[in-house]
């Protein structure tokens, strides 16, 4: 890992990695360790050492990480740099650590561990993406079967042909003007916020694109 750590982030949460080893496999797919920082929200440091990943900041209220888990970060590294807040703080620690990476000009973040058995948390770190603020930021959520992420704007999916991928409004709605590469395709139609009715699409081609005008739409694709 370089010392310019300012261009790529991976975000390290609290929720459940069940598959540690094909996590990080995940993670080398999407991009290398070249210029990346590793940002902990608090307990989320135990979850990046079992991925192999030292922190270079651990940012939260510090109430959930081990002291077992900073002494094997401080046999790792004497760099790592711990950020506390209040505990009586209206901001995850998730969001702490993302907007932490803002600050540094950060552009493209991933998260791990953002799901788990809390489901509280596993809405607010989904939603999370949705913020304004990291409108022109590229972050998804990755774990070892799934990518997650926002599109604002027409574009281009890619996947395994016979993949599966969810496309959920967060709008009241999104006006699809036409896909191409899907099993069931859209055109010149609204995808309602409620009931769900994107779930379980299909990739027919290695590449789908998706023309659509306004609206949020959550992606969630099988890796």
């Amino acid at each position: 890992m370089s010392n310019k750590k300012n261009e790529r982030a991976i975000i390290v949460a609290n929720g459940v990695i069940s598959d540690p080893g094909l996590t990080y496999k995940r993670v080398t797919e999407l991009f290398d360790f070249v210029d990346c920082i590793v940002i902990s929200a608090d307990g989320g440091a135990e979850n990046a050492l079992k991925l192999s990943l030292v922190p270079d900041v651990v940012i939260g209220d510090m109430d959930s990480i081990k002291a077992t888990v900073k002494e094997n970060i401080r046999e790792k590294s004497h760099k790592t740099r711990y950020i506390s807040t209040s505990a009586d703080k209206d901001k995850s620690d998730t969001q702490l650590a993302v907007e932490y990476a803002l600050d540094l000009g950060i552009k493209k973040m991933i998260i791990l561990g953002a799901l788990g058995d809390r489901i509280d948390h596993t809405m607010a770190n989904i939603l999370l993406l949705t913020s304004s603020f990291l409108r022109d930021i590229d972050i998804r959520i990755l774990t070892d079967t799934s990518e997650i992420f926002i599109m604002r704007n027409s574009g281009t999916l890619t996947g395994n042909i016979g993949g599966t991928v969810t496309l959920i409004s967060l709008s009241p709605y999104i006006y699809f003007i036409k896909t191409k590469g899907l099993k069931y395709e859209l055109e010149n139609e609204k995808l309602i916020f409620s009931p769900v009715r994107g779930i379980s699409n299909v990739f027919t081609e290695k590449k789908a694109y998706i023309k659509i005008r306004g609206g949020t739409l959550l992606v969630m694709k099988q890796l």
